[in-house]
C-alpha cells in the first residue's frame, strides 16, 4: 500500500505539480488548493506505429461556419474539423447560450451534432432552445457526467459540445469533477478522441476571478484553440476573445450583444458610446484603440476634483493605474497642470478595459479638459503614445484609428507626426505641449 509520501500532488489552481502535500502552493501561493494525484488504472497501451512525414495527407483545413459573422471573425472562419476547442467565461455570461447556437446551425447544416450537458436537465436544454429558436432535429443531447459516455459515442457525430469540463469526470481515475487531475485527464481523453475520428469538440469552461480558465494550465496546452467571453451579465455587450488558435490568429475579437433571442452580431459597438456622450461635457474625450486587429471607438473620461487631504485619490477603471500615474506626471511637468491637491478618477466608459499605449494622449488630454473645465472640441479626436520625455510617439495601427474615427463623423485628428492615415484636417503633434494647444487646453491651471 502506497503512503501518502508516495503519491504525487498538484495544485488545483495553477497545476503545479509538488512531491508531498503542501498547505500553500510554492508556485502560485493560493492556500488549500493542493490535492493528491491518481493515475487510472489499466495495461499500457500498443505500442504507436511511426509514419515518414512525406506520406502525410496534408490536406486543406475544413472550416464549420456558425450563424454569427462575429464569431467567425475572432474564429478566423469558424469551427475547424477534428479540433478540440475551448469557451470559457464567468457563470451567466452566454457560454451555454453561444454553444448551444453553434450546435444547432451545425446541425441545420446537415452535421450530426451531440450536446452532452453535464450541469442541466435535457428539460432545462430544451427550454432554452426553444427560447432561442435553436431547435433543430438533427441535434441530439444527453445528459451525463461520466466520461466514459461521451467517449463511447464522440466518433459518430461531426460536432460534439461538453458542458462543461469542470462537471465531467471519469470515476476510475478517483477525485472529485473539476480537480486538477480529472480537468486533465477529462481535456486529453476528448482532444485525442476527436484528432482520431475527425470530430469537433467543443468544450466549455469556467473561469477564475482574475478571468483565466478554472483548472490546470495544461488545459490551455492541449486544445488547438481557447476563446473567452468577456463582458457585464448585467450589460447586453459581449466580447468572444481569442486567446490561442492554431488554426488562425490569436487576439482577435468579436463583438456580440445578448438579446432575448440569443447573442447576436454587433458590428458596431462603438456606435453605443456616441449614444450615450454627454456633449461639450468637460472631461470626455473621444479615441480609437486596438481591440484584436481592428480599432474600435471608445470614449475616455476623466473627473479631476478638488480635495482637502494630503494624499489625493487616484482611481483608474479600466485602465492601468502605473499608466496612468506616470501620465498625471507628465501633464505636471510638460504641461503646467498641477494636480497634487486634486483627486483623479478616469475610466473608458461603458465598463471596457484596455492597455493600449495609443491611449496616452486622450487620457492626458481627458485630465487636463477636466482640470481646466474646458471641453474638447466635439469633432475633435486624438490618439498617440506618451513618452517620459514629452514626446508623442507613434502606435500601431493609426490607419485603421483614423478611419474607425472617420467613419463615426470625427473629421478633426490630433495625432504624431509622421504616422498613417494623414488627411487634410489632420494636426501632427511632436510633445503634449503641442497636442494640448492643439485642443485648445494650453492654459495653466494652478492649484
Amino acid at each position: 500500500m502506497k503512503g501518502r509520501n508516495d503519491q504525487k500532488f498538484a495544485c488545483t489552481a495553477c497545476g503545479a505539480r509538488h512531491a508531498t502535500w503542501l498547505g500553500r502552493c510554492g508556485v502560485c501561493g493560493e492556500w488549500n488548493t493542493i490535492e493528491a494525484l491518481r493515475e487510472p488504472s489499466g495495461a499500457a497501451g500498443a505500442a504507436p506505429t511511426a509514419t515518414a512525414l512525406t506520406g502525410v495527407d496534408a490536406s486543406k483545413v475544413i472550416r464549420i461556419p456558425t450563424s454569427l459573422e462575429e464569431v467567425d471573425r475572432a474564429m478566423s472562419g469558424g469551427l475547424v474539423a477534428g479540433s478540440t476547442v475551448v469557451i470559457g467565461g464567468e457563470p451567466g455570461i452566454g457560454k451555454s447560450t453561444l454553444a448551444l447556437a453553434l450546435a444547432a446551425h451545425a446541425s441545420r447544416s446537415g452535421l450530426r451534432t451531440l450536446y452532452v450537458s453535464a450541469e442541466e436537465s435535457e428539460g432545462q436544454l430544451a427550454e432554452r432552445a426553444r427560447r432561442l429558436g435553436a431547435g433543430s432535429a438533427g441535434l441530439d443531447v444527453v445528459m451525463t457526467a461520466e466520461l466514459a459516455a461521451v467517449l463511447a459515442v464522440l466518433a459518430d457525430y461531426s460536432l460534439v459540445v461538453v458542458d462543461s469540463i469542470q462537471a465531467l469526470s471519469d470515476p476510475e481515475l478517483g477525485g472529485q469533477a473539476g480537480s486538477v487531475n480529472q480537468i486533465r485527464h477529462c481535456a486529453q481523453a476528448l482532444n485525442i478522441s476527436a484528432k482520431e475520428s475527425g470530430a469537433t469538440a467543443v468544450i466549455l469552461s469556467h473561469v477564475t476571478k482574475d478571468g483565466s480558465l478554472a483548472g490546470p494550465k495544461v488545459l490551455e496546452h492541449l486544445v488547438d484553440a481557447v476563446f473567452v467571453i468577456e463582458g457585464e451579465r448585467s450589460d447586453e455587450s459581449r466580447a468572444l476573445r481569442c486567446l490561442k488558435n492554431r488554426f488562425g490568429k490569436v487576439s482577435e475579437v468579436g463583438f456580440l450583444r445578448m438579446g432575448e433571442s440569443g447573442l447576436q452580431d454587433e458590428p458596431d459597438p462603438g456606435a453605443a458610446q456616441l449614444e450615450d456622450r454627454l456633449a461639450g461635457a468637460a472631461g470626455s474625450v473621444m479615441t480609437a484603440m486596438r481591440d484584436g486587429t481592428r480599432a474600435r471607438l471608445v470614449e475616455i473620461q476623466a473627473l479631476v476634483t478638488p480635495n482637502a487631504r494630503e494624499v489625493p485619490k487616484r482611481q483608474f477603471l479600466g485602465l492601468s493605474s502605473q499608466r496612468c500615474s506616470v501620465i498625471i506626471g507628465l501633464i505636471e511637468h510638460f504641461a503646467g497642470v498641477k494636480l497634487d491637491r486634486f483627486d483623479v478618477f478616469m475610466s473608458i466608459a461603458g465598463g471596457h478595459a484596455s492597455d493600449d499605449p495609443g491611449l496616452d494622449l486622450a487620457i492626458a488630454a481627458a485630465i487636463v479638459s477636466s482640470a481646466l473645465q474646458r471641453p474638447v472640441p466635439a469633432d475633435a479626436a486624438v490618439f498617440g503614445e506618451l513618452g517620459l520625455t514629452g514626446e508623442v510617439r507613434k502606435v500601431r495601427g493609426e490607419a485603421e484609428r483614423s478611419a474607425e474615427l472617420r467613419r463615426h463623423g470625427f473629421g478633426r485628428f490630433v495625432a504624431p507626426t509622421g504616422g498613417e492615415g494623414a488627411s487634410a484636417r489632420r494636426t501632427p503633434v511632436r510633445t503634449l505641449a503641442e497636442a494640448l494647444e492643439a485642443m485648445g487646453l494650453s492654459r495653466r491651471h494652478q492649484a
